[in-house]
């Protein structure tokens, strides 16, 4: 039996991590509009939910204490924002497009590390950062093409995420990244139920299938993401991120017929190209660190 290097691994689940989240986009997109946004996210993290319950039942509840839950609170917010404006966004506009913009998730974070977590940048990070954002213009083309909700909505999501990403730090310095997940899944079902209940509408037979498409291929993505960081360095899984865009670009133009322009595909790849010298760079000083302080390699 062929046995894969961690490396190869870790390239293969973010590959389908980055297919199943076009997936994900796609059954939004193929709704349009029929089942409200905040419907789709309620379903979404139900079925997050229903994944990690064996989990849970093996720990036993004592995994869930904490004493930081208003961090945890506030995690969810952000976690729930950014799903909602990126469920918006994926039925408003070509899939394609959507995810170039998400590429500013890394620049968004590091802002927000500066800003918030205290931690020192340099000139290089900061260049880095204002090249992706002239990318994610590039994307918008602001003045030259109308800017719609549906990408002010992408953007959104990609800072709520950074807000998301922001707060794991800070849990993961006393949480298990398994206590963070199914905590996180346990808060935003109330937050997701509540507002869903002043908009419900029943999906209809032909719906239904794309209603539990678009939750249980984001949320198997989701997990498929995590086990990619996790099996390989970044430098190694994070180019392969790009592969989104390709898979979106195939199944947009498959179902919709829409296809990324030219400066779509050139924004994006200022934007990626700007994320991942941020990533490089943070992977490189983190090795840097383990190695000068005899720490073993993650």
């Amino acid at each position: 039996m062929l046995k894969l290097s961690r490396s190869n691994a870790g390239i293969l689940w973010m590959c389908l991590a980055m297919l199943l989240s076009a997936m994900a986009g796609a059954s939004v997109r193929q709704l349009d509009g029929a089942v409200p946004t905040l419907e789709l996210v309620l379903v979404r993290n139900i079925v997050g939910l229903l994944m990690f319950l064996p989990w849970l039942m093996r720990q036993g509840v004592g995994v869930i204490r904490t004493s930081r839950l208003p961090l945890y609170c506030l995690r969810v917010f952000f976690a729930y924002t950014a799903m909602v404006m990126l469920f918006f966004a994926w039925g408003k506009m070509p899939i394609a497009d959507v995810f170039a913009l998400q590429f500013t998730i890394p620049l968004f974070t590091i802002l927000l590390a500066v800003l918030i977590l205290k931690q020192q940048t340099d000139r290089q990070a900061w260049a880095a950062c204002l090249i992706g954002f002239c990318g994610a213009l590039i994307v918008m083309r602001p003045g030259v093409v109308e800017l719609t909700m549906a990408a002010a909505a992408a953007i959104a999501s990609a800072l709520m995420s950074a807000g998301s990403n922001t707060t794991i730090k800070l849990l993961t310095r006393t949480e298990s990244v398994g206590t963070i997940t199914v905590y996180s899944n346990l808060l935003m079902l109330p937050l997701a139920l509540v507002p869903t209940l002043f908009v419900w509408v029943t999906p209809t037979l032909t719906e239904v299938p794309w209603v539990i498409g678009a939750a249980l291929f984001s949320a198997v993505g989701g997990l498929c993401f995590t086990l990619a960081v996790g099996a390989a360095d970044a430098r190694v899984v994070q180019p392969f991120q790009f592969t989104r865009m390709i898979f979106a670009a195939v199944i947009g133009y498959w179902m919709f017929f829409e296809l990324p322009d030219f400066w779509t595909w050139v924004g994006a790849a200022v934007i990626f190209g700007a994320s991942y010298y941020i990533v490089l760079r943070e992977a490189k000083e983190r090795s840097s660190y383990q190695k000068s302080n005899g720490l073993p390699r993650p």
